[in-house]
């Protein structure tokens, strides 16, 4: 009903349709066909120009070989087709075939419900997807495509550029050829790569795989969560690891790599520099060449290498092996716990130990070498110096070329010695191999147990034994040589002074006075044994007299300058009288030589024969040791005086000279008495009744008064006057 068709073989079939042109059809109600070979056969569809055809109700078809197919589509330009409902499509060849979709351009299809496709050879096939610029594809719901030869695939995905991939959700990819995979991803730049979830990658060629990784720069990677890269070629494999620079790769989780070639293998560790290494959990890699490969180990300088736990390296090419150790300088070595190294070529091999200077080595626990060429080899030993070394534990070398041997022992000065345990050895060239022996000096030598030798080329081989001098030989137990060419000889106890000889008796005295090596000789000797004093040209003293220890007849002191006689009833002495013929001596206070004095023990202290000889027997001595229970003096057997059973050692003994029953005589010489004042010098004197010298025309000679009433007397054997007397 009310169709209208006009022109050249033109159809109005439907009621109010239009037909009009050339061979147009105008096929349901209310169509308008018009142009050239148009068809409207929907509803109120309208075709018009050349070829064009509007299937779809309401669908508007013009342009030239057009297609609206849609409910309500609109399809114009050349060869588009708009099937969806309510689509649009325009320009060339173009395609929205999706609800509510829009094409436009060249070659565009618009696939996906909402979508928009413009430009050339674009497509939006995801739910209200966005293609626009050359050859890219809007695939993903909401996704947004443009550029050249990009791809947003990703719900919510944008790609931008030219042959950029947006594929994850929520991607976004722009720059040159690159590629947003992850969900939330942002590849940017050139041929980057943006794989991880909320990844970020810029630059060239970088890659960030990792979630919420970034990476910048060139060839760069960050390939694991939340890592970061940077620079030229980085890596950061692990979690939360950044790389930076060039060639830096940060593999360990929370580990940062930066600089040239640098890699941070532990996790929280850190590389920088120059081809570092932070190879140990939470290590420090920096400078050039350098290895932090023990957990918390801190590298740094050149060439460096902290292998132990919380150890520290710096300087150049040192290594801090230990636990907790440190190395510095050049070529130094801590490979012991706790250890420290430093200065040149220095090594500290052992747990506490300390090395410095130059080529200095402290091998055991808690050794300190310090100095050139120093060693520390015993446990909590001291090397210092020049060329020391410090063997014995606890053991102390310092100088040149010193060694302490023994167990604590100390070595100092030149070319010293000190091989026994808690030896000392100073000066120069001087050895102290006994046990707690010192030799001090040059060349001196203590050879004995707990021996001492001081001077020039002298030897203490005894145990106990002193030496001093030059040339000076202490061979015996506790033996004493000083002086020039002395020698004690191996006799125990001995002791020589001098020069040029050689002692004779065990615990004896002796006064050398040999002329050369090949003459010697002994000026004196007081013999410990036998005890006697013995002197080649005698002895000279200040005092006058020769006396004797002489017991008073009552027990009563007699005080100094008295005559006195022997009293045969008493087997003592008492004051002398006018009528005594007989004249012991006098009192002296000062005599040159006393004799029977008992001065330093009882007389009975020692057992004798019926001559007063004492009786010796042989004794063996046991050993010596130290709290250690190590020998000091060996085993030995020795000839010593038989104790007095009856002696008492816990009684005080009380000198013969400070009791008052005793008084000394003088027998013989130049001696001091009393006078009653009639003696004159040059004349004779004899006793009165008490004791006091008296003149006489015989008796002793008077040399000279000295005071009112005391003169000094010649007291000679008895006259031949005196025993004629009566």
């Amino acid at each position: 009903m009310g169709a209208h068709a006009e022109g050249l073989q033109t159809t109005a079939n439907g009621g109010a349709s239009h037909a009009e042109g050339g061979f147009t059809s105008a096929n349901q109600d209310g169509a308008h066909a018009e142009g050239g070979f148009t068809v409207a056969d929907a509803f109120v569809a309208h075709a018009e120009g050349d070829s064009t055809t509007a299937n779809g109700v309401a669908s508007h078809a013009e342009g030239f070989f057009t297609v609206a197919s849609g409910n309500g589509s609109h399809a114009e330009g050349v060869s588009t087709t708009a099937s969806g409902g309510s689509s649009h499509a325009e320009g060339f060849n173009t395609t929205a075939s999706g609800i509510n979709t829009h094409s436009e351009g060249d070659s565009t299809t618009a696939s996906g419900d909402g979508s928009h496709a413009e430009g050339d050879g674009t497509t939006a096939s995801g739910l209200n997807a966005h293609a626009e610029g050359s050859g890219t594809q809007a695939q993903g719901d909401q996704s947004h495509a443009e550029g050249n030869g990009t791809t947003a695939s990703g719900l919510n995905a944008h790609a931008e550029g030219s042959g950029t991939q947006a594929q994850g959700d929520q991607s976004h990819a722009e720059g040159n050829g690159t590629t947003a995979s992850g969900l939330n991803a942002h590849a940017e730049g050139e041929n980057t790569t943006a794989g991880g979830e909320a990844s970020h990658a810029e630059g060239y060629l970088t890659s960030a795989s990792g979630s919420l990784s970034h990476a910048e720069g060139y060839q760069t990677t960050a390939g694991a969560y939340t890592s970061h890269a940077e620079g030229n070629g980085t890596t950061a494999s692990a979690n939360s690891a950044h790389a930076e620079g060039s060639g830096a790769q940060a593999q360990g989780e929370q580990s940062h790599a930066e600089g040239l070639n640098t890699v941070a293998i532990g996790n929280a560790s850190h590389a920088e520099g120059s081809g570092t290494t932070a190879g140990g959990l939470h290590a420090h890699a920096e400078g050039s060449g350098t290895q932090a490969q023990g957990g918390q180990s801190h590298a740094e300088g050149n060439g460096t290498i902290a292998s132990g736990l919380n150890a520290h390296a710096e300087g150049e090419n040192t290594t801090a092996g230990g636990e907790a150790s440190h190395a510095e300088g050049y070529l130094t070595s801590a490979s012991g716990s706790l250890s420290h190294a430093e200065g040149y070529q220095t090594t500290a091999g052992a747990y506490t130990s300390h090395a410095e200077g130059n080529g200095t080595t402290a091998s055991a626990n808690s050794a300190h070498a310090e100095g050139s060429g120093a060693q520390a080899q015993g446990e909590q030993s001291h090397a210092e110096g020049l060329n020391t070394v410090a063997i014995g534990n606890a053991s102390h070398a310092e100088g040149s070329g010193t060694t302490a041997g023994g167990l604590h022992a100390h070595a100092e000065g030149s070319g010293t010695q000190a091989q026994g345990g808690q030896s000392h050895a100073e000066g120069n060239g001087t050895t102290a191999s006994g046990l707690n022996a010192h030799a001090e000096g040059e060349n001196t030598t203590a050879g004995g147990e707990a021996s001492h030798a001081e001077g020039y080329l002298t030897s203490a081989s005894g145990s106990l034994s002193h030496t001093e001098g030059y040339q000076t030989t202490a061979s015996g137990y506790a033996s004493h040589a000083e002086g020039v060419d002395t020698n004690t000889n191996n006799h125990d106890g001995a002791h020589i002074m001098g020069k040029h000889g050689n002692a004779d008796s065990d615990y004896s005295w002796h006064l050398a006075n040999g002329t050369s090596p090949a003459a010697l000789g002994l000026a004196a000797r007081i013999d410990g044994t036998l005890a006697r004093g013995i002197a080649t040209n005698g002895w000279v003293t200040g005092a006058a007299d020769y006396a004797e220890m002489f017991e008073t007849a009552d027990g009563s002191p007699i005080d100094v300058g008295y005559f006195v006689t022997w009293d045969g009833e008493s087997d003592r002495i008492r004051k002398a009288n006018r009528s005594d013929l007989f004249i012991l001596g006098i009192t002296s206070a000062t005599p040159g030589v006393l004799g029977d004095a008992a001065e330093l023990e009882w007389k009975d202290k020692w057992l004798k024969d019926e001559w007063g000889r004492w009786l010796f027997q042989e004794v063996m001595v046991p050993a010596v040791t130290d709290t250690m229970g190590d020998i000091v003096v060996p085993e030995r057997t020795e000839l010593q005086k038989i104790v007095n059973p009856e002696y008492n050692a816990a009684e005080a003994y009380v000198p013969r000279i400070k009791r008052p029953e005793w008084a000394a005589v003088g027998l013989l010489g130049k001696i001091l008495v009393r006078d009653d004042g009639t003696c004159k010098q040059g004349g004779y004197c004899q006793s009165n009744d008490d004791g006091i010298a008296t003149a006489s025309d015989e008796g002793y000679r008077v040399l000279k008064r000295t005071g009112t009433n005391q003169i000094l007397v010649l007291l000679a054997p008895i006259p031949p006057n005196a025993s004629r007397r009566g």
